[in-house]
């Protein structure tokens, strides 16, 4: 494996049982590879249904692949035992189209801010990185002991991609992470999405149906 690579994909199949009693088998993925290097920003495009939040949730290990690799830093992430898998995680997060179903309703933005630091047993000196955090998003601190239904789209979508830089990932898979929120919001969410990428060693697989858009942010 190249050392510049981080993410390599080779051959990766999904299909889905449709049909009464399930009987039929619908292929929503069909061997597919793609290759995600070390500091890059790679857009992945097509139509509703082709297969792209499949894509992203089978290398977060959300689902099941029938076949194929799946390779982070040369570690095959199909081959690893759930519990391995869960270390491994860390290193890769997830950025969800809908920033509400992403934080617990009933937890505060600072308990949601903390939560991924417990998860993964990072130290409580972590948690002092929070208002630098908010800072870097452009969020106020007195967000933090208001809860989620009290914020906007916009400010969510930034929480959410804030406390996974907690824990400093080196991969982030944003599924359509601006398709919720208006065009104002959705270039300021581009623009510090830009600003983050130049400050800290991470890779983005950045999938949109917006072709535009890609074309402004990824590097192919």
């Amino acid at each position: 494996m190249d050392k510049m690579e981080l993410l390599s994909v080779y051959s990766l199949t999904k299909s889905y049982r449709t049909g009464l009693w399930g009987k039929k088998k619908k292929r929503v993925l069909d061997d597919i590879s793609f290759t995600l290097h070390r500091g890059e920003i790679l857009g992945l495009t097509g139509a509703s249904g082709s297969g792209k939040s499949t894509l992203i949730r089978c290398i977060m290990g959300l689902i099941p692949a029938d076949c194929g690799q799946i390779l982070l830093n040369g570690t095959d992430l199909l081959k690893l035992h759930p519990y391995e898998m869960q270390k491994k995680k860390r290193e890769m997060q997830m950025v969800f189209q809908n920033p509400v179903s992403a934080l617990n309703p009933r937890m505060t933005i600072r308990e949601s801010m903390e939560e991924p630091i417990r998860i993964h047993g990072l130290s409580e000196q972590t948690k002092e990185e929070i208002p630098e955090i908010l800072e870097k998003f452009r969020l106020k601190k007195n967000l933090l002991d208001r809860y989620p239904h009290q914020l906007s789209g916009g400010e969510l979508q930034r929480i959410c991609l804030g406390r996974l830089l907690l824990l400093r990932p080196q991969l982030l898979l944003l599924d359509e992470p601006t398709s919720m929120l208006d065009v104002s919001v959705q270039a300021q969410i581009i623009s510090i999405l830009c600003e983050i990428k130049k400050e800290y060693p991470i890779s983005l697989l950045f999938v949109s149906h917006d072709l535009s858009l890609l074309k402004a942010v990824c590097n192919r």
